[in-house]
């Protein structure tokens, strides 16, 4: 596995699939790491594309500092990793609380990103988490407690095992200090910036998620970010791995409607 050195020296680990001219960049949600985008990847043609997903410091095999989880630095690891990985422009992914990373790189780095996916997404605006957070925190050593706490409620469609047994794995080795400050960094804001994100911004939202819903996610994301357009589609919070080819399929079409390819 190749890693990137940020620039506070940290290594963050990553994963290419393709070599294609289109530059997609799957950021994954809190407690996980690469591998959660695995199964999605195996439903989308690869000719043309070439995907880069990276794990965050604290997660999977990168680097497990004591600081460094701030939006700021976040970014910061996230383009050591596409400039590893020799990428000028590319359309960003973001699931779950890594929907909050995507649009700050997007609001940040505008010259640089072509595109948004975001999926199931935290909005710019503050969303505190901490609370409800601590208890997940708790259950990291304990895998049937963080099955029934973490992924249970939040599905609507049963994800394969292999898959909940991979997100546990990589849950149980995240360093306790990178879930607790990514929880935090949800409450942060930046709507100012985020509002001058031109880019074209597919949101995806289930309908059955009991955290984001479509309904919730309309006024911070629809208004603010200019053209974005909303799919709720019939399941829970875990979008990718809940209908994999389906998400596969949506990205295929925002992939091909913005026509030029990104490189």
């Amino acid at each position: 596995m190749p890693f990137a050195q940020s620039k506070d020296g940290t290594r963050i680990a990553y994963e290419t699939y393709g070599d294609g001219r289109i530059k997609l960049i799957l950021l994954h949600g809190w407690g996980g790491s690469s591998s959660y985008w695995r199964d999605l990847v195996s439903h989308l043609h690869l000719g043309g594309l070439q995907i880069i997903v990276p794990s965050y410091r604290g997660h999977g095999d990168s680097d497990k500092p004591a600081t460094g989880y701030t939006l700021h630095e976040i970014a910061q690891d996230m383009l050591a990793v596409i400039d590893a990985a020799g990428a000028k422009q590319f359309v960003l992914v973001g699931f779950s609380m890594s929907g909050k990373f995507a649009q700050y790189i997007a609001a940040t780095c505008a010259d640089r990103v072509r595109g948004l996916i975001l999926i199931a997404p935290v909005p710019a605006s503050t969303f505190p988490i901490a609370e409800v957070g601590r208890a997940w925190c708790e259950t990291q050593h304990n895998r049937e407690a963080a099955f029934k706490t973490i992924l249970a409620p939040f599905t609507k469609i049963p994800v394969k095992r292999e898959l909940t047994e991979l997100f546990l794995d990589d849950f149980a080795k995240a360093a306790p200090v990178g879930l607790q400050e990514t929880l935090n960094m949800c409450a942060a804001s930046f709507v100012e910036q985020a509002k001058a994100i031109r880019v074209p911004t597919l949101v995806l939202a289930g309908s059955y998620d009991p955290m984001l819903t479509p309904d919730m996610l309309r006024s911070p994301i629809l208004t603010q970010v200019a053209g974005a357009r909303m799919v709720a589609l019939p399941c829970g919070h875990e979008i990718p791995q809940e209908l994999p080819e389906q998400t596969a399929a949506l990205f295929e079409a925002f992939l091909s409607g913005m026509g030029q390819a990104t490189g």
